[in-house]
């Protein structure tokens, strides 16, 4: 068969890459989307109740529950701290990401640790926040619907984030085992965007919980 008569045929004889550059997405690409959907939904509910509750209070947060003394979480300085390094996470994701897609190797394996790194130490920051709320300011997951809405967002999320660095921990360890090119890393793609995915609710919930 001639590559004209291929090409009209549906056949990919006479443009091989323009076949390639419309493949459908693969089942564990869709996967990965699909699942990312369903943790959206459920971030979304848990929103949605926050501002459902914050909608019918006359003033937010409401005062039934709350510490005497307690106001509301501050935005400043913990919280931008912890932004800060989420947000910085998700540039060195993108940075080990493009170089094992270049096969470079040494770049990916390097900013494979600092994300890591950062992730911890948003981990870390987090938890010393919770410390400071529960035994110095007694506010905690009980403290009526502002207590309840908070901690169950942000805890939600820190277990997101711990999942993702554990996540991440799995795929260095795989990187320095040799096990991904830049023809094979759908691992490295999958973990990075459900990274992203992490990073960006973190930003809503910055400006949900702590900024309005």
């Amino acid at each position: 068969m001639s590559a004209t008569a291929g090409a009209l045929s549906g056949g990919s004889t006479a443009h091989p890459e323009l076949a390639a550059e419309t493949e459908a997405p693969s089942n564990e690409s869709l996967g990965i989307i699909l699942f990312i959907v369903s943790e959206a939904v459920m971030f979304g509910a848990f929103f949605a109740q926050y501002f459902y509750n914050r909608i019918l209070s006359d003033n937010w947060p409401t005062r039934a529950g709350l510490p005497p003394g307690f106001e509301r979480v501050p935005s400043f300085p913990l919280p931008l701290i912890m932004t800060v390094l989420l947000v910085a996470s998700g540039f060195t994701a993108h940075w080990a990401q493009t170089a094992i897609r270049r096969d470079d190797r040494d770049q990916f394996q390097g900013w494979m640790i600092v994300t890591i790194v950062l992730g911890v130490a948003f981990l870390g920051v987090q938890g010393y926040e919770y410390a400071t709320f529960i035994f110095q300011e007694h506010f905690n997951i009980t403290s009526g619907i502002y207590g309840t809405v908070f901690f169950s967002l942000t805890g939600l999320h820190g277990l997101h984030v711990t999942i993702g660095a554990l996540l991440l921990i799995g795929v260095l360890i795989r990187a320095f085992l040799g096990h991904f090119s830049s023809r094979n890393h759908f691992a490295v793609e999958g973990t990075i965007l459900y990274w992203h995915f992490v990073d960006v609710v973190w930003i809503a919930l910055y400006a949900t919980l702590y900024l309005l």
